[in-house]
């Protein structure tokens, strides 16, 4: 009798990176995406040892080796497949140790890179990394980059874009529109929540603020490592406002 292909041992690169997208943990992951990296390079194609990277480096996210992290984004990027993802993985990391400046380098290299169904994201990303690093100007030229080419995200990005000149006391043209249409955007119970907040929060409405702020919070009271890593600084900023609402 034959054994079903999940008993039979791993042979190719492709049965070492299902093995380690499967891995219950980081540990796991690493040791089976490691494993098929040292296959024969001849049996390694360029997607498949993309892939195989992608996953040692959410093993040390996850286990908080972020600097390990940025040296195989680093690598992932050299090889050529979904460059622009490595370089936006690379600067997630780079962003959660503080280095704004190399995580904004790094973004820029995602969005020149990107395909067109991915370039709003990166936009997007980039001048979210240029509003924490204090660059109003650039942050809002990104985020209209972001903007023409937006899809289903038009409504969020246009709101981050208002939420970041409400930071640096700039009028928002159609302000009651654009916070509208998040709110019926399907996004209004995701990332579109922690906009809501913030944005009422800088408008002085605590109430608002503090309903929209817990509630996304409470959605990541336990989040994985790499959510951890790449919502640092909006679970600070939510922590923050919602610490000088209650002191009030």
């Amino acid at each position: 009798m034959t054994r079903p292909k999940e008993a039979e041992a791993p042979e190719s690169a492709e049965d070492f990176l299902r093995l380690a997208l499967s891995a219950s943990d980081a540990k796991a992951r690493a040791r089976w995406a490691r494993a098929g990296l040292a296959l024969d390079s001849s049996d390694l194609d360029p997607d498949t040892q993309v892939l195989l990277l992608r996953q040692l480096y959410l093993s040390h996210v996850e286990a908080r080796r972020l600097r390990k992290a940025v040296e195989v984004a680093e690598q992932m990027a050299s090889i050529g497949p979904l460059r622009d993802i490595a370089h936006h993985d690379a600067a997630r990391v780079l962003a959660a140790l503080g280095e704004l400046s190399e995580a904004i380098a790094q973004q820029r290299l995602a969005a020149r890179h990107a395909p067109a169904e991915r370039r709003s994201f990166h936009h997007w990303s980039l001048g979210t990394f240029q509003h924490w690093a204090g660059d109003v100007d650039d942050a809002l030229r990104s985020l209209r980059r972001a903007e023409r080419w937006a899809t289903r995200d038009r409504a969020m990005v246009r709101a981050h874009s208002a939420y970041v000149r409400l930071t640096a006391d700039i009028a928002v043209p159609e302000l009651d529109a654009i916070v509208m249409a998040l709110q019926k955007s399907p996004a209004r119970e995701g990332y579109g929540q922690w906009l809501l907040g913030m944005i009422a929060y800088e408008l002085g409405d605590r109430r608002k603020a503090a309903v929209h702020l817990r509630a996304w919070l409470r959605r990541h009271a336990a989040p994985d490592e790499t959510k951890t890593i790449t919502l640092r600084e909006e679970l600070r900023r939510a922590r923050t406002a919602l610490a000088s609402i209650e002191s009030d």
